[in-house]
């Protein structure tokens, strides 16, 4: 009987240790800005991150850069970053926020972050000076941790709904003459 208690009581605790930690179902970003970078992020609950460049602002001569325009890349978190991002996106409920941070200026930087949890979807976009901190908190960490990011280039189609009002909408086609 005691040593049965104790199976037990050591396979509940290995379970509970191995029981991985759910924040969200997706997780998305872009980003714009006018004179450096367009791209989108899309983080995992796994370690891998996905990450297509829309557009690099560098002279078009350049070929020394690693990175290329409309291309998709995968990264590796380490386990801190994991653990970071994850208890931003707890921390700071992203539901509760409005769906649009907006001010009427040409240039700068805009981004859209879009959660997905338990059926809901949630997409804030900013392209303002004034959105609440902590949602910037999030962006200036995503920048940061995408420069760290040893990429590697992928062919798999990938989804970023944090994508609209970020990026452009694509041209019309072009007009048929008969």
């Amino acid at each position: 009987m005691k040593n049965s208690l104790i199976i037990i009581f050591l396979s509940l605790l290995l379970l509970s240790c191995t029981e991985k930690r759910k924040v969200f179902d997706s997780f998305d970003y872009s980003y714009e800005s006018t004179f450096s970078e367009v791209y989108s992020i899309k983080f995992t609950q796994s370690d891998t991150v996905y990450l297509r460049y829309h557009w690099i602002g560098r002279n078009i001569d350049d070929t020394t850069s690693t990175t290329k325009e409309n291309t998709n890349y995968y990264g590796i978190l380490n386990s801190e970053e994991r653990l970071r991002l994850f208890d931003y996106i707890e921390k700071v409920n992203l539901f509760k926020y409005k769906s649009e941070y907006f001010q009427n200026y040409s240039d700068g930087s805009s981004y859209g972050i879009n959660i997905q949890k338990n059926s809901k979807n949630k997409t804030v976009f900013v392209h303002s000076h004034k959105a609440p901190k902590e949602i910037d908190s999030i962006s200036n960490w995503i920048g940061s941790i995408k420069h760290k990011l040893k990429l590697k280039e992928i062919k798999k189609n990938i989804i970023f709904e944090s994508t609209k009002g970020v990026l452009p909408p694509p041209p019309p086609p072009p007009v048929i003459k008969n």
